[in-house]
């Protein structure tokens, strides 16, 4: 079979395989989130670092928090990336960080007052001011063509808003991703990444929708690298959400709007569906528990560490905030205490 052949190429994916096994243990469960959800306001904070495994030496800082949580995850990623062999790959999980830092730059270039996250510099295959100098300077080669010509395209371009060069520049990150993938050859990850495209198209008819916006507004923010056409988006755009669902039949994460509750308020409605669409994309990241060799586990321990921390943020800011527990429990992804 040709899964065998790639797995005795792959050997050498071992003992990361074995690393990142062990590493699976330690991620958070439903129990510790509830802990967390419902600990008194006195206990919070010490649960907090001991279940997130954050080093105090003192009273806390919220901002401190975050910061760390950032970090570790940050962490995480030079670990994954310390782990895999090749070099496309590696370039892959920091590509999309690449093009939130070319968003800033493009924004900056425009006037605007930016902030530069400094993790996110730190997860670039480049950094901001590398990024920045290496665009400056027109150095093509070292950058990658697609987005040095994404960045020459909206620096001359007028009547920029914030929409279009973020848009812009999540086409540009999905056309290079797939260009990776196709030389990589991974049908694992392509799936993996065509939901994910699919999920996101669906996300972005459903804000419209709410915001009340025309189906024009869907082809100008439509993502053209999934297997939902826009054609059944915009079928689905006028219904209610299981009309929707019955256009999309056809893809695996029709089923999130299916499982949807039944509420008036349309916000909370499409927050739920995005809660669920990225449940699903999670459950689908957990079939590579069955690769006993290859890269597919390292890369879905990154993913899956990253919605940890997205959780454990939301934990900490809506603790903090005096958010009920029970209102906390449905923005937690995988939560099932």
């Amino acid at each position: 079979m040709q899964s065998s052949i790639e797995f005795v190429e792959i050997s050498d994916y071992a003992y990361a395989v074995a690393r990142i096994r062990a590493l699976e243990t330690k991620l958070i469960d439903g129990k510790d989130y509830n802990t967390l959800i419902v600990a008194p306001e006195e206990r919070f904070f010490p649960l907090f670092t001991e279940i997130a495994g954050i080093k105090s030496d003192g009273p806390p800082l919220l901002s401190a928090l975050v910061k760390s949580l950032e970090e570790s995850f940050t962490e995480s990623l030079y670990l994954v990336k310390s782990l895999i062999l090749q070099d496309e790959v590696k370039r892959l999980i920091s590509l999309k960080y690449d093009y939130e830092l070319l968003k800033l730059i493009i924004k900056e270039a425009g006037g605007q007052e930016i902030t530069i996250p400094t993790e996110i510099s730190k997860r670039s295959n480049y950094s901001y001011p590398l990024l920045k100098s290496l665009l400056e300077s027109g150095k093509a080669l070292d950058t990658g063509s697609l987005i040095y010509e994404t960045y020459n395209l909206l620096k001359n371009a007028r009547d920029l808003t914030g929409k279009i060069i973020d848009n812009s520049c999540d086409n540009s990150y999905y056309s290079e991703l797939f260009q990776i993938l196709e030389e990589y050859g991974n049908g694992f990850l392509t799936e993996y990444f065509t939901r994910e495209v699919d999920a996101n198209n669906i996300m972005t008819a459903l804000r419209l929708k709410v915001q009340g916006a025309k189906r024009t507004a869907l082809r100008e923010r439509f993502l053209p690298f999934g297997i939902i056409d826009i054609s059944f988006l915009e079928l689905g755009f006028d219904l209610n959400l299981e009309g929707f669902s019955s256009r999309i039949v056809f893809s695996p994460l029709s089923a999130a709007l299916n499982n949807t509750g039944k509420t008036e308020d349309k916000e909370a409605q499409a927050a739920e569906v995005e809660k669920l669409l990225e449940e699903e994309l999670i459950k689908y990241l957990k079939e590579s528990l069955f690769v006993t060799f290859g890269v597919e586990p390292l890369l879905t321990y990154l993913w899956v560490r990253g919605t940890e921390v997205k959780n454990l943020r939301t934990v900490l800011l809506s603790k903090s905030a005096g958010v009920s527990p029970e209102e906390i429990k449905k923005h937690i992804r995988g939560f099932y205490g």
